[in-house]
């Protein structure tokens, strides 16, 4: 299962037998109510060692995986060419004189010929 929390549904069995034996003692007891108390508002009781050993209770990182390659630090130079740029004749587009005016003939009220 490798280094994902999927081994925990091997703990579903385990699981079902756990909702058995609360079920045995409160028939009234819901799967909803198992899961709130066991995952939304759990209480630590007397079967709190059983409780722990529901899936997805804790976490193992027993298939976890870290590898790491370690280079030998080397500096390196690169040289970046400076580009000369004339501001004086700089012509860009700047919005304050860019026009919307040829769109506005698109968008007009349909017309009775």
């Amino acid at each position: 299962m490798g280094a994902t929390d999927a081994n925990q549904l091997l703990k579903v069995p385990f699981m079902i037998k756990h909702f058995q034996v609360h079920y045995q003692q409160d028939p009234k007891l819901s799967i909803a109510g198992f899961i709130h108390m066991h995952y939304i508002n759990p209480v630590i009781d007397a079967d709190h060692e059983q409780d722990m050993q529901l899936p997805f209770k804790t976490h193992s990182s027993d298939g976890c995986m870290i590898s790491a390659i370690s280079m030998p630090l080397q500096k390196i130079e690169v040289e970046v060419p400076a580009i000369p740029v004339d501001t004086r004749n700089f012509s860009g587009i700047y919005i304050s004189s860019y026009s919307f005016r040829p769109m506005v003939n698109i968008f007009q009220p349909p017309r009775i010929a």
